[in-house]
């Protein structure tokens, strides 16, 4: 029997040096919880998105899938079709957390994942060293989500060190010790989440005509008729359309929230009706289908971005860490009420034109 490889000494150390420099580009130059939005516009900033996805992104970009961005994932993934919200709960936005967005971005991309458990923070060592050997880093739960992306041995294991990427609540990028790595471990076997996530193997897709056909009728059936067993799961949730007119009248009503904000309740689900649009642009350019269909889709692409836009003007007034006292301004509560309804109105908009364009082609949707 052939002798097997030697053992790594257990002083090695190892960083993923490009996977902290594409999360320093896609995120950690802003400073702050937040994106870069798309290729196209590298300087549009998403506030708060949906950690999973962006950590997601960076995993992509390491794995050589360059011309993939945050917009173009959160679309295919199903998360831009989703809205939920109860108040004063912050459960609902994490929806998308259940719905496949792992196989939906693989059937889209190619991008393969997989999560493996773990036992215990050596269980969690092991892993991590064995994928940053292979060049890949791990994701794992948190308050949001984390990224592994190095490792440092040590002759005493206390002395071990883990190179952690996150943002939200907080955004870094740096090492932590083995008593802190040693607490998130516990943690995420008390939360019941103590697994790994990262890329396989790059894996056949879909025929992009059938992708753009499942996103556009989620974006439809989702606005009215969200998932069943979403419903099940958060029954005091109000989702799509129904979702963004009780959000817009609760930032109305004084009398019944004292304070209201764009933090908790919904923070990464406004910046995905950017997302939808920016989706929509690029099938209709694409020409996947005849021209009449393809001034539908754009035109629904500019509904999306104008009521994306409407919500950004809600966060000028009411956005987390904004203006001293706006949530309990009569001003800005109004005003930003009146954005948040100029908002829907385009959205319904935007989905009038999707749903001319699914009446008007031979579409199937597989879900």
């Amino acid at each position: 029997m052939a002798d097997s490889a030697p053992a790594a000494p257990r002083e090695s150390r190892r960083l993923l040096a490009d996977t902290v420099g594409i999360f320093h580009e896609l995120i950690g130059r802003f400073e702050q919880h937040g994106v870069a939005a798309n290729s196209d516009a590298p300087m549009e900033f998403y506030l708060q998105p949906c950690v999973y996805l962006s950590l997601h992104l960076v995993q992509m970009r390491e794995a050589g899938w360059a011309d993939i961005d945050y917009d173009q994932i959160a679309a295919v993934s199903g998360a831009s079709a989703l809205f939920a919200y109860d108040p004063g709960g912050f459960e609902p936005k994490y929806a998308n957390l259940s719905i496949g967005m792992d196989e939906r971005i693989a059937n889209a991309t190619g991008f393969g994942y997989a999560w493996t458990p773990f036992s215990g923070a050596e269980g969690a060592w092991d892993a991590i060293v064995a994928s940053v050997d292979a060049g890949k880093s791990v994701k794992g739960w948190d308050w949001e989500n984390i990224l592994f992306a190095g490792y440092e041995g040590a002759e005493d294991a206390t002395g071990r060190r883990v190179y952690a990427i996150a943002d939200g609540p907080d955004t870094y990028s740096k090492w932590l010790t083995w008593e802190e790595f040693g607490a998130w471990a516990a943690r995420m076997e008390e939360w019941g989440v103590a697994k790994l996530g990262s890329h396989t193997e790059r894996v056949p897709t879909k025929p992009s005509e059938e992708i753009a056909a499942r996103v556009l009728g989620d974006l439809v059936e989702w606005s009215e008729n969200p998932p069943a067993h979403l419903l099940e799961k958060y029954p005091n949730a109000t989702f799509g359309l129904a979702g963004i007119q009780r959000y817009a009248d609760d930032c109305a009503d004084m009398e019944q929230f004292e304070d209201f904000g764009s933090c908790h309740d919904i923070n990464p689900l406004w910046c995905h009706r950017n997302s939808s649009a920016a989706y929509l642009r690029r099938i209709a350019e694409d020409d996947l289908f005849p021209d009449a269909i393809d001034t539908r889709l754009s035109a629904a692409a500019n509904e999306f971005r104008t009521a994306y836009l409407y919500w950004k003007q809600f966060g000028l007034h009411l956005t987390h860490g904004g203006p001293d006292g706006a949530g309990t301004s009569k001003e800005h509560r109004e005003e930003g009420a009146s954005a948040l309804r100029k908002a829907l109105a385009h959205e319904k908009a935007a989905l009038t034109a999707v749903e001319q364009v699914l009446d008007g082609a031979e579409m199937t949707v597989a879900h």
